[in-house]
């Protein structure tokens, strides 16, 4: 046979080429998806830490709402809370979320630094650093406060706890027992109580609180803030810096270590109650930038 029998030729089907513009669709929305994809795993990176407290802020209310209406056991019948954050809460709020953002590390070593509005590295400090950082944000310098009252005032203060008894500008305002004492006398204070749901309902976010841990003959040794969620219980969350945990935490409950101080965030009656006690006094304004 010279011609080979058509039926026993293999089937060879003819390939197609694509049209030049199917090809080319098709590679953009494969560049588009992967560009989805970067911008959703990456965008965090490239947003300041205000930004990323504030979107982490949202989708933590809208998780706990969907627990709360989906959840498979009971409820607790809690007050509601918190109350509608002020601009100076939120200022505070989303500074010390920052800190912990940025893994603000404990350290105590005492450093000489500015006056006014001075600080040590930010990527450093003690509960009492964050303290004096978010309260600046309500444009109130504690550093300059208390070292005014430290020096009026000389015998309020437990300068017995430290080696040196003469005012430091870097140190008086970094020293927890000299911020709880300040605290007494210019701050608002609230109460202490944390025996019922109601009386957890009294602690806002943004209000300072003072635990006794690591202080000294009676003194508080670390201070913080409450944060704007709470646990099943109603316990809130704190956000402090401590030794033990090394960097600046969000997760600890309010009664992790005894409360021995809780004051209200009020930077008017703040200022209004230290203007009274030294009406000649001139503060120095914040830098500008």
């Amino acid at each position: 046979m010279s011609e080979r029998d058509p039926l026993l030729t293999p089937y060879q089907r003819r390939r197609r080429r694509l049209h030049p513009l199917v090809v080319s669709g098709a590679v953009l929305v494969m560049l588009g998806g992967i560009a989805l994809l970067w911008v959703t795993s990456f965008s965090s990176l490239l947003m300041t830490p205000q930004e990323f407290v504030a979107r982490q802020r949202v989708f933590d209310r809208a998780l706990r709402d969907l627990v709360a209406t989906h959840g498979d056991g009971e409820v607790p019948d809690l007050p509601a809370w918190p109350d509608p954050l002020t601009p100076e809460r939120v200022e505070v709020l989303t500074c010390a979320e920052s800190e912990a953002i940025r893994g603000v590390r404990y350290t105590n070593a005492s450093q000489s630094i500015s006056y006014p509005w001075g600080d040590i590295p930010d990527h450093i400090g003690t509960s009492a650093d964050l303290l004096v950082r978010c309260f600046r944000r309500t444009d109130l310098d504690l550093q300059q406060l208390l070292h005014h009252d430290r020096k009026t005032n000389p015998k309020r203060y437990p300068t017995k706890l430290f080696s040196r008894k003469t005012p430091d500008k870097s140190l008086d305002h970094r020293r927890v027992a000299f911020l709880f004492v300040f605290a007494k006398a210019f701050f608002a204070e609230a109460p202490l109580e944390l025996d019922t749901p109601q009386a957890l309902a009294l602690f806002q976010p943004g209000d300072i609180v003072f635990w006794g841990v690591g202080g000294r003959e009676g003194h508080p040794g670390q201070v913080g803030f409450v944060l704007d969620r709470r646990d099943a219980s109603g316990m809130p969350l704190v956000a402090t810096l401590n030794a033990e945990d090394e960097r600046t935490t969000l997760h600890h409950r309010l009664d992790t270590w005894t409360v021995v101080g809780h004051f209200k965030l009020d930077p008017d009656f703040t200022l209004e109650r230290f203007l009274e006690s030294y009406p000649g006094h001139t503060l120095e304004p914040a830098p500008r930038p």
